[in-house]
């Protein structure tokens, strides 16, 4: 066929069809996970959180193709193990709004067998329109197009990987393939195909719109079919889809769009069909057995969701929650005025990121040294700002993400005569994008490479628990000062104001000093400890960091809330306001490192460590506590020490934290269940087995809810979305996860994929969720009912995690204590059987011997030591 009949077949476009806002509304419903470096826990289903949680999961089935619950076996086994109580049975069966006998036929089939229970349901991702035409022509596509596909995007959106840059300064996704194609000196397959290679001069809408005709042929079957496109790896079209939209979010800005992607790869499946089948094959719309395919105008988006997995799945998580609220409710609280009244001035408070993981350390400290008080807020300690280290070629926000800031604050190096390093955005540029010589690089591989092969195979068989090329994080001297106080009101290029001024700063310090509770009684010595994480396998190293810092170290928060709060100018504001920082007390900064539990101490240049009342009992301490907590985290680990000796479980965290074969350094989020916002009491003395997300809040000082609101917005997206990803990525980790990390490969510093030619792995590793138990997440609220509403009331679009049920709320009155159940109906009082006790313990160390599976929550007996 000559090219003139082939561009007479293709000139016929269609006419009701919108390319722009298709894509738009496709979009939503792909991942939101950015490049690697910025990984941020979020709700994996965040397109459909307008619906109920059960109603989501039923609708993301049967487009992506997943498990929406755990085995049907899993629960019942779950059942006999006494795990799931009968009464949070009867529980689960009553939310269904069934009549009573409807209940009890419900109740019967829920322990009748189903061993296709667990079957992923049919999907509009994997038997739907595009799997029917590759079925009628008996062709691959993925297989065909989508390494060709995925080598050019990683090549296109290459962060530093490779040495040479594909894409011309400014040239977009479109332009570049256009160029390869026209001026390549070997032809770049398949568009070397006649039929394709004619359509080479017209725009990316033109290339859809006559692709769309020839593959798929009824314009009701377009949206459709670039849906299921795009499905087919979703990784790669959420990070396409995340450049687009934000491409600043890459260090090395790239022009890329969906409408791009779409066009690059249905040309590519015209020219792979072509030259297979010729150009005279079957359109979709052409196929006898379309009514019996899933279609998007059908069934596909109305939720169908199964009663009896949803009762099981209720009745776990109420059985989990219960042990929670039962021991609340038996907590030996004194009333708020009997508290105020007894109250002493504590020898030090230790402020820590609400984070699960320090749920633990705070429970060690006390227990060590019961006159230490610690309080909890997000890690990000309510300062709201972009951070650019020494050697950082960009800054980076550290807050929540639904916070943009408006400050910058930079590293000022201690000597100014210190010279940035080679990692520096110029170094950054030279080191990755200038020439390289094919001999020079041989040369280097035969000479210095063999070096390092040799270190990289004693460090696999050898371990050791040093960090590679510094000391461990606790030895690492301070060799900056952040530069906070703002000295001119011009903004910067970008917008933003270099550093605060005093009336600001003495804003952010006042709002969460009254949001935990804290305006009096301070101690001498007030440790505001952030947290991160340090290994050597793990390129998820983002996961590990502080949500509430959007997935980064909170280390400069922490250094900036106690420079401001140390400041004389601050602390005068803030009396004016009606809070009151002795002149003795003094602020410390610290970084906690999670996965080798170090700690860092920050700016102690600036106090004379010897004259800062109680830091050094407060060290020996956090040393101890340090210790226990490695201890207790070894429990998890197949290959931990059986000593019980905590020096070598101290050891062992450390070791795993630098192997660079170890995938498990840490175990992160797993198992995280609980938030609780509230006064201490309410949970000191709780064994909650590193469950639980702690927020301090004072009822009592705090009528009309607005530190509340505060507190909430931080919560629902960081404590949420950590709660949902984990929970997701272990009912169906194929799907929602990033599944083994065992054959990842980090492409052009993006994100991961299988091999070197898969997809994008969105989500979570197996190894971060494997012993996981996924329940959402139980809010426990100190407050009245009434003042909740209030919050709440205020909180705008936020107010879906609650009124869609994809977190649950207790309200726990301060007076009474007297539990209560939020849902759309209103609150529901919570009662228990009255047999029903709670484990008592002497310590934690008795709790967690020989024990390697999730714990029920426990009540200390006497006084810790």
């Amino acid at each position: 066929m000559s090219s003139k009949t082939i561009k007479q077949d293709y000139h016929q476009p269609a006419t009701g069809f919108n390319l722009d806002s298709c894509i738009e509304h496709l979009a939503h419903w792909l991942p939101t996970q950015g490049p690697i470096k910025d990984f941020i826990h979020h709700n994996t289903l965040h397109a459909f959180q307008h619906l109920s949680f059960h109603e989501a999961l039923s609708v993301a089935g049967k487009l992506f193709g997943a498990c929406s619950y755990l085995p049907l076996d899993d629960y019942q086994r779950l059942y006999k193990e006494g795990r799931i109580k009968e009464y949070a049975l009867d529980w689960a069966l009553a939310q269904t709004g069934c009549s009573e006998l409807q209940q009890k036929q419900i109740r019967v089939k829920l322990f009748e067998s189903d061993k296709h229970s667990h079957f992923p349901p049919v999907s509009l991702a994997n038997h739907g329109i595009r799997n029917a035409l590759r079925t009628k022509l008996e062709i691959d596509l993925n297989a065909l197009v989508h390494p060709i596909i995925f080598r050019l995007l990683s090549s296109f959106l290459d962060q530093g990987i490779s040495r040479w840059t594909l894409p011309k300064h400014g040239e977009s996704f479109w332009d570049c393939v256009l160029r390869l194609t026209k001026n390549s000196f070997i032809p770049l397959y398949p568009f070397d195909e006649p039929a394709v290679r004619v359509l080479l001069d017209k725009n990316p809408d033109e290339i859809i719109t006559i692709c769309l005709q020839k593959l798929v042929g009824s314009e009701k079957l377009y949206e459709q079919y670039l849906l299921e496109v795009l499905l087919a790896h979703p990784g790669w079209s959420g990070m396409v889809r995340i450049v687009e939209e934000t491409p600043q979010c890459l260090l090395i800005p790239r022009k890329i769009s969906l409408k791009e992607l779409l066009a690059v790869e249905l040309l590519c499946e015209l020219a792979i069909i072509i030259s297979k089948k010729g150009q005279n094959f079957a359109a979709i719309s052409k196929l006898t057995n379309l009514q019996s395919i899933p279609l998007l105008t059908g069934d596909v988006l109305q939720p169908k969701v199964p009663l009896r997995m949803r009762v099981w799945h209720d009745a776990m998580e109420w059985a989990l929650h219960s042990e929670l609220l039962i021991a609340l409710k038996n907590q030996p609280i004194p009333s708020l005025g009997e508290e105020l009244a007894s109250k002493s001035p504590p020898e030090v408070q230790a402020f820590f990121c609400i984070d699960d993981r320090e749920c633990s350390i705070r429970r060690y400290l006390e227990e060590y040294n019961p006159s230490i008080e610690t309080f909890g807020a997000a890690g990000f300690f309510g300062i709201d700002f972009y951070y650019q280290g020494l050697d950082d070629a960009y800054p980076v926000a550290q807050c929540p993400v639904v916070i943009t800031p408006k400050h910058l604050v930079k590293a000022v190096p201690v000597q100014q005569s210190v010279e940035p390093k080679g990692n520096a955005i110029d170094g950054f540029g030279k080191m990755h994008f200038s020439s390289h010589s094919m001999f020079r690089g041989w040369i280097y591989t035969q000479t210095l490479g063999l070096g390092y092969a040799v270190k990289m195979a004693w460090n696999v068989f050898r371990p050791t628990s040093k960090l590679p090329g510094i000391k461990t994080l606790s030895e690492v001297e301070a060799h900056s000062h952040l530069h906070l106080l703002r000295e001119t009101d011009e903004p910067t290029p970008d917008g933003h104001f270099l550093g605060f001024s005093l009336s600001e700063m003495a804003d952010r310090i006042g709002s969460l000093l009254r949001n935990i509770g804290l305006t009096n009684n301070f101690a001498p010595l007030v440790v505001v400890i952030a947290h991160g994480s340090s290994s050597v396998n793990n390129p998820h190293f983002a996961a590990y960091d502080c949500g509430a810092c959007s997935g980064k170290s909170g280390a400069p928060n922490a250094r900036a809330f106690a420079w401001m709060a140390n400041n004389q100018g601050v602390r005068d504001i803030l009396y004016g306001r009606g809070i009151e920082i002795p002149d003795s007390t003094r602020f410390v900064a610290a970084l906690h490192n999670t996965s080798r539990d170090e700690i860092s101490y920050f700016d102690l240049e600036a106090n004379d460590e010897s004259t800062i009342s109680g830091f050094s009992s407060f060290k020996l301490a956090m040393q101890e506590a340090l210790k226990r907590n490695a201890h207790e985290r070894c429990r998890w680990f197949e290959l931990g020490p059986q000593s019980g000796l905590q020096e070598e479980s101290h050891d062992h965290v450390k070791s795993r934290a630098s192997s660079i074969f170890e995938p498990r350094p840490e175990y992160n989020h797993s198992n995280n269940l609980y938030c609780i916002v509230g006064r201490r009491a309410l949970t000191r003395g709780l064994f909650m087995d590193r469950r639980a997300f702690l927020h301090s809040y004072d009822p009592a000082s705090d009528p009309t809810g607005d530190s509340l609101v505060k507190i909430m917005s931080a919560i629902f997206p960081v404590c949420g979305g950590i709660n949902l990803e984990y929970l997701f990525c272990r009912i169906d980790n194929s799907v929602y996860g990033a599944g083994t990390k065992l054959p990842h490969n980090v492409i052009g510093l993006l994100g991961v994929a299988n091999g070197v030619e898969g997809d994008l792995r969105t989500g979570l590793p197996q190894q971060m969720v494997e012993v996981h138990e996924p329940a959402r997440l139980l809010i426990v609220i100190d407050q009245t009912r009434d003042i909740i509403d209030q919050s709440l009331a205020k909180l705008g679009d936020l107010n879906t995690w609650t009124e869609n049920e994809w977190v649950r709320m207790v309200a726990c009155e301060p007076g009474s204590r007297d539990l209560y159940h939020y849902s759309k109906q209103g609150w529901q009082s919570i009662e228990f059987p009255a047999d029903i006790d709670v484990p008592v313990a002497t310590c934690s160390e008795s709790i967690i011997t020989l024990r390697n599976k999730t714990i029920p929550v426990h009540q200390f007996s006497g006084e810790l030591s």
